[in-house]
């Protein structure tokens, strides 16, 4: 094809010969015109294809393939074909020695048309991917990401051998050169690639797994495990961008096994009264039994393994265990027990010990609070109090109850 009807009308219209530049500045409008209606024409083309092949396809690679954006970059190809042609009809008798560069121009634009539809291909599979049941336990986003970068790094060296008109295996003859530098300006990706191997190979972390690093303020879910950085959304809502190394290099507490064991531990303390602690009179504790374990006070100490005389602490402890074995939230399979820990300045503590049926953090905390809520309320029928501490008012008006010296008191 040529470009003789443009001379004919500019003959016509007498300025032939006059502007020889005139010429080739219209037909290449033209060109240009042609680029752009192959385009158009490509992404129709593209799209109805999309719409008749893929109605029948799965969901998630009809979704990737159109929310990747691949039929979209690879309608860019259209453009190329056409300049690609016309350079050799265009370009000639004085211009033939743009011939060359335009076409090192386009080799360049092609190269990067390439990696762009293999980038977005590389989507298409990180998305599919993303529909699959295991994309959670062993994610690939730094295996896409390692795959992207090794596109842009093969596009950069083919684009330096068009440039300079060499080989690209003339340039990697000379790349072991730079590998020390790339050593260092790649640092971070390299170690963060090679632990993201480890983290999916030994499944230490995956997207959704609840992670603590007390040292880097670290304590949420994980939103994303990628090549460089993890993702991590707190719970205040705060994001933080974690180096992927460090989950190897450091410790951190994974509460995903809290999560598929399906029970969450409850641990917490109630703090007795020291002074409260005595022995229980014959009165008390038949009276103590029946009120609370609606059986005789012989039948329950000898169906405890316990004997006289008993304190009121020992019965509320046995008690306290035996409403954690029976509740309806607490896991029975699981450990639990009630036990005095170390007396401290503080009283002595009773820790309760028990693993509730609930993981998610609201009825975590419900069923917690209900226990502790409860064994507060009933302290009081075995004769126990929570300890507190005093203020300098109520110490004193202590002192002054017991009888200490009391200048508002009249002497007798």
């Amino acid at each position: 094809m040529n470009f003789e009807f443009v001379k004919e009308w500019l003959a016509k219209l007498g300025i032939e010969g006059k502007l020889p530049e005139l010429d080739l500045i219209v037909s290449s409008l033209l060109v240009l015109i042609g680029c752009y209606i192959s385009y158009v024409v490509a992404r129709w083309l593209i799209n109805h294809a999309i719409d008749r092949v893929l109605s029948k396809a799965p969901e998630r690679w009809y979704n990737s393939l159109v929310n990747s954006g691949f039929f979209k970059r690879c309608a860019n190809l259209a453009p190329i074909i056409v300049i690609h042609n016309f350079i050799p009809v265009l370009f000639i008798d004085d211009f033939e020695s743009w011939q060359s560069p335009l076409r090192t121009v386009v080799g360049v634009y092609l190269t990067w048309v390439i990696t762009s539809i293999l980038t977005a291909l590389a989507n298409v599979v990180s998305i599919a991917y993303g529909y699959s049941y295991k994309a959670r336990e062993v994610p690939i986003t730094g295996v896409i990401q390692v795959a992207k970068l090794v596109l842009v790094l093969m596009a950069i060296i083919i684009t330096v051998a068009i440039v300079m008109n060499k080989s690209p295996m003339y340039l990697l003859s000379g790349f072991g050169a730079m590998t020390a530098i790339l050593m260092v300006i790649f640092r971070d990706t390299l170690m963060g690639f090679v632990a993201g191997v480890q983290l999916a190979t030994n499944r230490m972390v995956a997207i959704g797994d609840w992670i603590e690093l007390s040292d880097h303020g670290v304590d949420g879910t994980v939103q994303e495990v990628g090549l460089i950085s993890v993702k991590v959304q707190n719970w205040d809502k705060t994001i933080v961008f974690l180096p992927t190394y460090i989950l190897i290099h450091e410790s951190f507490k994974n509460w995903q096994g809290m999560v598929n064991t399906g029970g969450r531990r409850m641990r917490r303390s109630l703090m007795i009264d020291l002074d409260s602690s005595r022995i229980l009179s014959d009165e008390e504790l038949e009276e103590v039994a029946e009120k609370h374990f609606n059986q005789s006070a012989e039948d329950w100490l000898s169906e405890n393994e316990l004997q006289k005389p008993v304190s009121n602490l020992t019965v509320f402890r046995v008690f306290a265990n035996n409403y954690l074995r029976n509740h309806k939230q607490v896991r029975e399979d699981l450990l639990h027990m009630t036990r005095l820990m170390q007396p401290t300045a503080a009283g002595i503590p009773l820790e309760i010990y028990a693993f509730a049926k609930e993981t998610e953090w609201t009825k975590y905390e419900a069923i917690q609070s209900s226990i502790l809520e409860y064994l507060y309320s009933v302290m009081a029928d075995f004769g126990l109090k929570n300890y507190q501490y005093m203020n300098n008012n109520q110490a004193f008006s202590q002192q002054s109850e017991e009888g200490a010296y009391n200048p508002n008191k009249p002497e007798s």
